[in-house]
């Protein structure tokens, strides 16, 4: 006698659908411009576009560009992994985040907020600041995009 073998399919309404991306990309770079002048761009390993929570996660490795008003390039940030606010562009950087300006000053963190609006890069986090005449660490600290104008909180550090 043959017999039927019963299939059991999962079932979809065990599903969040939240947790699924609307879109997934590998190896990705995108430009951010207006007017035709270049605002950022962003290298990430792998994207993941959630559009119901309006976020964008970035991991295995995410590196961004700035350049200023006119398009003259910065600093670059990377670091390990990365969220977008997809309503404001507001970023949070986590992991080994590291921003370096053209000016020869480095930035070292844990955790990297970057303010779209203000342009402006602050932490909550211990930080490092490696400039071409001074190392100054502290907990807290706000910078300007090209890192040309900072405050650390909480200080220590030493002249060079």
């Amino acid at each position: 006698m043959l017999g039927c073998e019963g299939k059991v399919s999962p079932s979809l309404s065990d599903i969040n659908t939240q947790d699924i991306p609307s879109q997934e990309s590998w190896n990705t770079q995108v430009v951010f411009s207006d007017s035709g002048i270049t605002h950022a761009v962003l290298h990430a390993g792998h994207v993941r576009i959630y559009d119901k929570t309006q976020q964008t996660l970035l991991d295995s490795g995410v590196k961004v560009d700035f350049f200023s008003s006119i398009g003259a390039h910065t600093s670059v940030l990377t670091s390990q992994r990365a969220q977008v606010d997809d309503r404001t562009e507001d970023m949070t950087a986590e992991g080994n985040v590291v921003v370096v300006s053209d000016s020869g000053t480095n930035v070292y963190t844990e955790k990297l907020y970057w303010d779209n609006k203000r342009r402006k890069v602050h932490s909550d986090q211990f930080v490092r600041v490696v400039s071409p005449t001074e190392i100054i660490q502290g907990v807290g600290f706000e910078a300007d995009q090209n890192l040309s104008n900072y405050t650390i909180y909480k200080t220590s550090g030493e002249k060079k």
